[in-house]
């Protein structure tokens, strides 16, 4: 089947498939019971033998010899001069496209006329070497499957099976007409009286879908109702955890401030920063021109020995030196060569 004819089916044509499929996919369920239930089964089947002339459908007694059964499936048998038969030979096919072939064929094989009869066929046997097979080719008048449609009609069970003269009640090797006259709209579909049931189904599934879609509502409704009940708690947790944070930054920026600004921790590093020999006159802040009023530049005057290298031990110590300035050259004094040095420092 190719997807040009899929789209280019009519509605009916595609019930047909889908019919199709759902019979197949009961037999291949059905061949999966179990013998003993396949047996008690087929042990519920009513068998019917159809008089053509009065039109009436006569069940057979059971084999036990009691009463026929009122309940459960029934199975027609056709006397065997009530259709034409006959036995032809194709190359090996599947079941779907022999069907196909018998409906093209149809006026060719039978002498009825394609638009006067109702075609069955199975599958007799199989040639070796499965390259041919021989396929029973059986006709039904229009008019007299009508008839039988119309008995079929009056049964209050379902029918199970149109078979031709089966020559014993479980035989399975008859053909079988019921599938060509559901075709033909002569017997209406067993599979149509479940429609309640599968309408019942789908609206308990829709149902079951609604209620899991409820409750996963309701369980996320009831979570953001707990988020809400707790956000006041959790609102105060956070304006503590910030003030925390915020006493932690100012005390952190406290600690810093004194270490780097205050003025005795101060003059002790510089004083540490000296070298041997060394010492200061005078220290004085001079306002470098920042904009945020902060830095500024602290400037130390003082004295040293001949060889001290005071800006080296500044910098050594990690301390900015901006400008540095001696009188090397000038004559000794008592109190040693005179120094100024600029240091980046912060004001306290």
């Amino acid at each position: 089947m190719s997807g040009r004819s899929i789209l280019q089916a009519d509605m009916h044509t595609v019930g047909q498939w889908i019919a199709d499929g759902m019979r197949w996919w009961l037999d291949q369920l059905a061949a999966m019971v179990p013998g003993r239930l396949r047996e008690w089964q087929e042990s519920r089947r009513i068998f019917a033998d159809y008089e053509p002339d009065t039109g009436a459908l006569l069940a057979r007694p059971d084999p036990s010899g009691a009463a026929p059964r009122r309940s459960g499936p029934v199975t027609i048998i056709l006397p065997p001069a009530y259709c034409l038969s006959r036995t032809i030979e194709r190359p090996t096919m599947s079941s779907r496209d022999m069907e196909s072939m018998i409906q093209l064929d149809a006026a060719r094989i039978m002498p009825l006329g394609t638009e006067g009869m109702i075609l069955a066929a199975r599958i007799a046997a199989r040639a070796e070497g499965h390259a041919r097979m021989q396929i029973e080719v059986a006709a039904m008048p229009r008019a007299s499957a009508e008839a039988l449609g119309v008995a079929i009609a009056r049964l209050e069970q379902p029918c199970h099976a149109i078979l031709i003269a089966a020559p014993e009640p479980q035989s399975g090797h008859a053909i079988d007409f019921l599938p060509a006259f559901r075709k033909a709209g002569l017997v209406r579909d067993a599979d149509r009286g479940a429609l309640p049931l599968w309408i019942a189904v789908g609206v308990l599934f829709a149902l079951n879908l609604g209620l899991l879609v409820w409750r996963d509502t309701a369980a996320t409704a009831m979570f953001e109702a707990r988020i809400a009940e707790q956000q006041p708690a959790v609102n105060a947790v956070r304006r503590i955890n910030a003030r925390i944070a915020k006493a932690d930054q100012f005390a952190a920026a406290t600690v810093k401030a004194r270490s780097e600004g205050e003025p005795l921790a101060m003059l002790s590093r510089v004083a540490a920063a000296l070298p041997p020999g060394a010492w200061v006159q005078r220290y004085t802040w001079v306002a470098n021109g920042q904009a945020d009023g902060q830095a500024n530049d602290l400037r130390i005057t003082g004295y040293r020995p001949q060889q001290a290298d005071v800006a080296g031990g500044l910098r050594r110590a990690g301390l900015s030196v901006q400008r540095y300035s001696d009188a090397s050259t000038a004559a000794q004094n008592p109190l040693g060569q005179p120094f100024e040095v600029t240091l980046r420092m912060t004001k306290p």
